[in-house]
C-alpha cells in the first residue's frame, strides 16, 4: 500500500508541478510583454514629443537670435531658459549655419556668459555626418550613448524658402529608464501574490476533483489485472473522470466477449489476407503491363525530339540568314542612297546662290530640305544596322558623368539659345559610368535636340542622376508640348513621328530608336513618362555605374 502511496504522489507532483512553472512563465512572459510595451509607447511618446517641440520651437528661437543675439544677448539668454523649461527632457539646444559653424550653445546660458569669438576662436562641428544632416532641409533624428540621448537636426526655412540656419537638439531618454524600473517593481510584486494565490487553489482543486477519482481508477486496474473482473469503480462525477470510470465498467463487461471472438476474427483474417495476395498479383501484372507500355512510349517520344531539334535548328539558322541579307540590304541601300545625294548636296547650294529669280531659289530651297532629308534618313538607317549588328564593338571606358554633360551642353549652346531655354546639370559630381565615350555623345545629342525641338520658348530642360543599385538612372525633363498616352507606347518604335501632320525634314524618325539601341547595348532600359499635352516629357535611362577594383574584388 506505500507504494501505490508513492506512486500516486509522485503522479501529483508531475501534474501539479508542470502547472505551477507553466503558470509562473505565462505570468512573468505577459509582464515583460506587458511592460516592453509599455516602454516602447512611452518612448515613442517621448520623442515624438521632442521632434513636436523641435518643429515648433526652431523659428522662434531663430527670430530671437537675429534679434537680440546681438543686441540683447541675455534678453535672448531669458528666452532660451523660458524654452528650454517646456521640456524637461531637454538637455543641450545648438543653433549651427550650413558650414557646421556654432552660433549659440546652451552652455553660454550655464555660464550666463556670450561666448568670444575673437578670444577662443569660431567653434565648428567636427562630425561630417552631423554636418551633412545641418544641409539637408528635412529634420533628421540619430541615438547616442547606447540609446541614452536622441539628438533631432531642425532646419530653419524662411518665408521665402531660404535654408541658412539649423538647430540641433539633444534630448535625454533617462526618465524612461526610471520609469521602467517602476514598471517592473510594480508588476512582479503584483505578479507573485498571484502566483501564490493561484497555486494555492489550484492544489486545494486538484486534491478535491482528480486525485481522489484516480485513486479509485488505479485500484480497479490492479484488480482486472489479477483476473478478478466482477469489481466495479464507482466514481461520483459527471465529468471526465466520470466517463473514464464508466468506460472502464463497459471495458471490463465487453472483455469477456472480446476473447471469444478473437478466434473468429483471427481465422477469417486469414482468409481476407489470402484474397488480398491474389488480387495484389493480378495488379502487379497490369502494372508490369503498363510499364512496358510506357517504356515504348518513352521512345517514340525521343525519336520526335531529335527530330524537333533539327528542324529548330533548321529555323534558326533560316531566321540568321535572313537577318544577315537584312543587314546587307540595309548597309547597301543607304551606301546607295548617299551616293547620288552627295553631289545634290554640293551642287544645290551652289545653283541656289547663282540663281536670281525668287521663285527659282524657293524650288532651290525646297530640294535642298528633300535632299537633306533623305540623306538623314541614309544615315540614321545605317547607324541603327550597325547598332543592330552583333559585329558592333563598344569601347567601355570610366567617364565622369557631370563633366560629359557639361561639354555636350556647351557644345549645345547655340541650338538651346535660339529658343532662349534654360538648361540647367543637376549631376552629381564623382558619378561614374562604364560606356562608350562617342555612344554617350551621340545618346545625350539626340535626346537634347529632342527637348529643344518639342520646347516652347523660354523652356526648361533638367538634367538630373541618381545610383539604383549597379546602375545610374538619368532623367531629362523639359515643360514643352508633352505627349498622349497612346504616343508614349510608340515613341520608341522605328520612324515613328508624334505629330504625322507635320512635315518636319529635320526628323528622320529614327533618334529615339537610335537612343534605345544604344541603352541596350549598354544593358541599360529607357522609357518616357508625360503627364499629358502640355505638360512636357521626362525620359529616363540607366546606364551601368563604374566601380573602383577594390569594390569588384
Amino acid at each position: 500500500m506505500s507504494d501505490d502511496i508513492k506512486k500516486f504522489y509522485n503522479l501529483k507532483l508531475k501534474i501539479i508541478l508542470p502547472v505551477f512553472f507553466i503558470l509562473i512563465i505565462i505570468f512573468l512572459t505577459s509582464s515583460l510583454i506587458i511592460i516592453d510595451r509599455e516602454y516602447n509607447s512611452a518612448r515613442d511618446t517621448l520623442i515624438n514629443s521632442a521632434e513636436s517641440y523641435s518643429s515648433l520651437s526652431a523659428i522662434a528661437l531663430i527670430n530671437n537670435y537675429e534679434q537680440y543675439y546681438e543686441s540683447g544677448f541675455y534678453q535672448f539668454l531669458n528666452i532660451v531658459d523660458d524654452h528650454m523649461k517646456l521640456n524637461r527632457n531637454i538637455n543641450q539646444i545648438e543653433i549651427l549655419n550650413l558650414n557646421g559653424k556654432i552660433l549659440f550653445d546652451t552652455t553660454e546660458l550655464i555660464e550666463k556668459t556670450k561666448y568670444d569669438e575673437i578670444t577662443y576662436g569660431e567653434r565648428y562641428l567636427q562630425d561630417e555626418d552631423i554636418i551633412k544632416r545641418i544641409i539637408s532641409s528635412n529634420p533628421s533624428n540619430k541615438f547616442l550613448e547606447n540609446n541614452q540621448y536622441i539628438e533631432i537636426i531642425q532646419p530653419y526655412i524662411n518665408e521665402w524658402g531660404r535654408h541658412d540656419y539649423s538647430i540641433r537638439y539633444i534630448f535625454s531618454l533617462s526618465s524612461l529608464e526610471e520609469m521602467k524600473q517602476e514598471m517592473i517593481f510594480t508588476i512582479f510584486i503584483s505578479s507573485g501574490v498571484f502566483i501564490v494565490i493561484s497555486f494555492l487553489l489550484i492544489f486545494f482543486i486538484f486534491n478535491r476533483f482528480i486525485t481522489a477519482p484516480i485513486d479509485k481508477l488505479i485500484k480497479g486496474i490492479r484488480s482486472i489485472g489479477k483476473g478478478n473482473l466482477g469489481d466495479e469503480v464507482k466514481v461520483n462525477s459527471q465529468d471526465e473522470l466520470g466517463e473514464l470510470a464508466s468506460a472502464f465498467n463497459k471495458m471490463r463487461i465487453d472483455l469477456k466477449k472480446t476473447q471469444d471472438s478473437l478466434k473468429e476474427y483471427s481465422e477469417n483474417l486469414e482468409m481476407l489476407v489470402t484474397k488480398r495476395t491474389e488480387e495484389l498479383e493480378d495488379k502487379t501484372a497490369n502494372l508490369e503491363k503498363i510499364n512496358r507500355d510506357l517504356i515504348q512510349a518513352r521512345k517514340e517520344l525521343d525519336a520526335l525530339n531529335k527530330n524537333l531539334e533539327k528542324r529548330i535548328k533548321e529555323r534558326t539558322n533560316e531566321v540568321e540568314q535572313l537577318l544577315k541579307q537584312k543587314d546587307e540590304f540595309i548597309n547597301q541601300l543607304s551606301h546607295d542612297l548617299k551616293s547620288p545625294l552627295n553631289p545634290l548636296t554640293i551642287l544645290l547650294p551652289i545653283l541656289e546662290k547663282q540663281e536670281t529669280d525668287p521663285k527659282k531659289m524657293e524650288i532651290f530651297q525646297v530640294l535642298k530640305r528633300n535632299v537633306d532629308y533623305m540623306r538623314n534618313i541614309a544615315i540614321k538607317t545605317l547607324e541603327l544596322a550597325k547598332l543592330n549588328s552583333p559585329k558592333t564593338k563598344f569601347s567601355l571606358e570610366k567617364i565622369d558623368l557631370r563633366d560629359e554633360i557639361q561639354r555636350i551642353i556647351l557644345n549645345k549652346k547655340s541650338l538651346f539659345e535660339s529658343k532662349n531655354l534654360d538648361i540647367k546639370n543637376n549631376v552629381l559630381e564623382k558619378i561614374f559610368v562604364k560606356a562608350d565615350k562617342l555612344r554617350l555623345e551621340e545618346l545625350f545629342s539626340n535626346l537634347l535636340e529632342n527637348s529643344v525641338k518639342y520646347s516652347n520658348e523660354k523652356g526648361l530642360i533638367i538634367l538630373d542622376a541618381n545610383k539604383d543599385k549597379d546602375f545610374i538612372k538619368i532623367s531629362i525633363k523639359d515643360n514643352g508640348i508633352g505627349m498622349t498616352k497612346k504616343q508614349l507606347n510608340h515613341a520608341f518604335e522605328e520612324f515613328y513621328k508624334a505629330d504625322s501632320s507635320r512635315h518636319d525634314f529635320e526628323s528622320s524618325g529614327l533618334g529615339l530608336s537610335i537612343c534605345k539601341k544604344i541603352v541596350e547595348r549598354h544593358n541599360g532600359k529607357i522609357w518616357m513618362e508625360s503627364a499629358g499635352l502640355g505638360k512636357g516629357i521626362s525620359v529616363f535611362f540607366t546606364l551601368p555605374l563604374y566601380l573602383n577594383e577594390e569594390f569588384e574584388k
